[in-house]
């Protein structure tokens, strides 16, 4: 593992000790290292006192049961680290959440970070549109697989809305890559879904980048680190670095292992490692790729971090579920 690989870890097993130390009770372990990765990501000094400052204003504009507020410290973190005004934008963030409600997303427990990953990767007089289309791609999914598409498809729906193609064509080239991806090998099912959805967003050949993703898969497995299903979108984003995968992946294992020997992050289990450190070299390398002018970055570094809000809204939105349960009974 390269020394600037191994400083960005270092920063980010420190932010996450400093997260967990200072919200113990307040968040769970996934929380504070989807914290400390975007500090680590944007290159910022922790600070318990600006997050706070933020942290106070939602929950002065939150009601009590709201998913924001349980998820507050995420929210701070996330609106902190990616505006220069985050009190602003979270009165944006609401006024989106509420205007997606009127288009069609019901689903209360993932518009939260749906309306965040429009925030990220829409430009203000362009989102009302983008929402519509991602409406009418989310209803043609569930037209095409009823039982795989759910309320976790939705922050991905915006994403994919940022085409220019109409819809009819997004759809075909996902359900091309969905057969396609069967074929090499990998099981239908929701995580190959989405999966698809994430590979449709680079215009590389789709039977390229199925036979990619496989390799990958495999890579990994022979390596003794399993992706399960509900983690392909790190396999998407490796798969995405196309010539760059193959020293990606090595890069990950290393990572995997070197995160593993401190025991706090050893606490978050093997997958959340994993993702931990995916998300970690793919940013470190797209990165790089834009300083170079690189073709890649200039077709991916521009979604890939609402990607990662994707994947978080995928994650965290079962977890809001589950604590909007959990009070209910």
């Amino acid at each position: 593992m390269d020394s600037y690989l191994r400083q960005k870890a270092d920063k980010l097993i420190s932010v996450y000790q400093q997260v967990s130390k200072d919200y113990r009770w307040k968040n769970s372990s996934m929380m504070n290292d989807l914290i400390a990765i975007t500090y680590v990501m944007k290159d910022r000094t922790y600070s318990k006192e600006e997050l706070e400052a933020v942290n106070d204003y939602i929950k002065k504009n939150t009601g009590t049961f709201s998913c924001y507020r349980q998820k507050s410290v995420l929210f701070s973190a996330l609106l902190l680290l990616n505006f220069p005004d985050p009190e602003a934008k979270f009165d944006t963030l609401l006024s989106y959440e509420n205007k997606l409600k009127e288009v069609g997303f019901r689903s209360y427990n993932y518009r939260p970070l749906t309306a965040f990953t429009l925030l990220l990767s829409c430009e203000p007089r362009k989102s009302e549109m983008r929402m519509a289309k991602a409406f009418d791609i989310f209803t043609e999914m569930k037209k095409n697989h009823p039982w795989l598409t759910s309320g976790d498809d939705y922050p991905i729906s915006i994403l994919l809305a940022a085409s220019e193609k109409p819809v009819e064509s997004i759809l075909t080239q996902i359900e091309a890559l969905y057969t396609e991806l069967h074929a090499v090998g990998f099981s239908r099912g929701n995580g190959l879904q989405y999966l698809s959805h994430i590979l449709s967003l680079s215009e590389e050949n789709y039977k390229t980048k199925a036979s990619r993703s496989r390799k990958i898969y495999d890579f990994f497995g022979q390596n003794k680190l399993k992706i399960y299903s509900n983690n392909y979108g790190s396999l998407g984003l490796l798969t995405l670095l196309e010539d760059s995968s193959q020293h990606a992946v090595r890069s990950v294992l290393q990572l995997s292992d070197y995160l593993r020997e401190d025991r706090s992050i050893r606490w978050l289990g093997k997958e959340t490692v994993f993702l931990t450190s995916a998300s970690l070299v793919s940013y470190t390398m797209l990165e790089h790729m834009k300083e170079n002018r690189d073709a890649v970055s200039m077709n991916t570094f521009v979604t890939f971090e609402a990607l990662i809000a994707a994947q978080d809204a995928a994650m965290l939105g079962a977890a809001c579920a589950a604590t909007t349960a959990a009070t209910g009974s």
